[in-house]
């Protein structure tokens, strides 16, 4: 009697036994319960080509043959041992199995290679990666089983599978043995053929109900995608808002920031001038001496004359005392005429000296040198706060560039004012910034006048005292 012909059915898995569990698994239930087939666990091995060597990779061109050889029988006793995780699985459903490790630079060529090889009839691949796997899948979707199936000898049978389930087959159809067709009598064809109508009705309507399943699932992304893209459509739009409020509010702050710096230049203007009047104001606070000697020499010829006319009339006293033996009326004419006399002599006294001052002060005097604006008692208005109209002492710039003095712009905005005190317009900010430019200009122009004043004071004094009636004036 002829020994049984032992069949094998060729499962392609790979090394990690997670990924391959589910194929195996199906070969097991679909081929395993006879007990005369036998399962072979086909794993083509592609070597890699970079090698570690101390913790560093190198290209296996660049190592010895030794390394080389070494490396590799590590790899596939590693691979090997991760293969009998499979062995254990078909162990359980107590169906035989072998290894199969096939060492190949690409796997499509290395299952090629190996159905020609070993000449495969029989051949269980997976179709895609579990996670890939949906209801609707009929072919297969990695590139490795798509070029199995066009690829591989016509002769073997392949049954592609994903996550358990049957997706589709390629090759000879297998062919049912007569002695396995069962005997149908003539007179049961009528009902022989309504059963196949009525399954076939049954067929139909369940596929119809699956098709309404998927219909529904279809609808139901496209409800979900409609919905999301109409949020992503009301963010973009607020998005963009945003943005538009954003360009307007720099628009408006970059007006602000040159107004400011418009502001800021006539400012700078205005102090420069103010600079260089003040120095103009120093310069001619230093009179010549020249001019100082001149005044002296007035003053001294101005005193010679008057001495020289007070000799004069002690002069003529004498003579009158001298002709005191005339006539009584000829001595009262004589008396009239020197009380006439000597009024004249008071007049042209009293306008002497008011000419001497007067070229004395014009001598002494800033103003004869030279004009300007801050000779005069007013205050240049450049220096007088808005609010109180008053000189300054701490001035602040607001948010409106004007100048005012600390505690009155404070206490304004402190009031609940929030608009200019100049212009009325709305301030963009309540900050202050104290304005120090403006700060030591007035307090230049306060000591100037400080001294100014204290320099006509002390030579009025001067005045006074030379220009202050002698003795002899008085006893006359």
């Amino acid at each position: 009697m002829a020994a049984a012909v032992v069949e094998k059915v060729f499962v392609a898995l790979p090394a990690e036994v997670k990924a391959g569990q589910s194929t195996l698994a199906w070969a097991l239930d679909r081929f395993g319960g006879g007990g005369g087939t036998t399962v072979v666990i086909a794993h083509v091995h592609v070597p890699p080509q970079m090698i570690p060597v101390m913790g560093v990779k190198f290209h296996s061109s660049k190592l010895s043959p030794e390394q080389v050889k070494l490396f590799r029988r590590i790899e596939h006793e590693r691979v090997d041992k991760q293969l009998d995780g499979y062995v254990r699985q078909c162990s359980k459903m107590k169906v035989k199995c072998e290894k199969l490790v096939f060492e190949k630079e690409d796997v499509v060529a290395g299952l090629v290679e190996l159905v020609v090889l070993h000449k495969v009839t029989r051949l269980v691949i997976s179709a895609a990666a579990d996670r890939q796997y949906s209801r609707k899948m009929d072919k297969p979707k990695c590139r490795t089983a798509t070029e199995i199936m066009q690829r591989a000898d016509p002769s073997c049978k392949i049954w592609f599978v994903c996550k358990g389930q049957l997706i589709c087959t390629r090759g000879v159809e297998e062919e049912v043995a007569p002695s396995a067709t069962p005997f149908v009598p003539d007179d049961l064809d009528h009902q022989a053929l309504q059963l196949v109508v009525s399954h076939q009705k049954k067929d139909e309507a369940k596929s119809e109900l699956g098709l309404y399943d998927e219909l529904k699932e279809a609808c139901i992304a496209a409800e979900n995608l409609m919905k999301r893209a109409l949020n992503e459509s009301s963010r973009r739009q607020k998005a963009d808002g945003e943005v538009a409020s954003a360009l307007q509010k720099a628009k408006e702050y970059q007006e602000l920031y040159l107004e400011e710096t418009r502001k800021r230049e006539e400012l700078e203007g205005a102090l420069a001038r103010a600079h260089r009047e003040i120095a103009r104001l120093r310069q001619a606070k230093q009179v010549p001496v020249d001019e100082r000697n001149t005044a002296a020499d007035e003053l001294q010829e101005a005193m010679s004359e008057r001495s020289s006319l007070e000799g004069h009339d002690v002069d003529e006293d004498a003579v009158l005392r001298t002709a005191g033996g005339q006539a009584t009326e000829q001595q009262e004419e004589e008396e009239h005429v020197q009380t006439q006399h000597d009024l004249g002599t008071g007049e042209r006294d009293l306008e002497l000296e008011a000419r001497l001052n007067q070229s004395k002060l014009a001598a002494f005097s800033p103003s004869s040198v030279i004009q300007s604006p801050y000779d005069e008692d007013r205050v240049p208005a450049c220096f007088l706060c808005p609010i109180l109209q008053e000189p300054m002492r701490d001035p602040h710039v607001a948010a409106d560039g004007f100048t005012y003095e600390g505690d009155a712009i404070r206490g304004w905005l402190d009031g609940g004012n929030g608009a200019s005190p100049v212009t009325g317009q709305p301030l963009a900010h309540r900050e202050l910034a104290p304005n120090l430019a403006l700060g030591a200009v007035i307090q230049d122009y306060t000591v100037m006048r400080r001294r100014q004043c204290r320099f006509c004071d002390s030579h009025d004094g001067v005045a006074a005292l030379q220009f202050f009636p002698s003795p002899v004036g008085c006893q006359r």
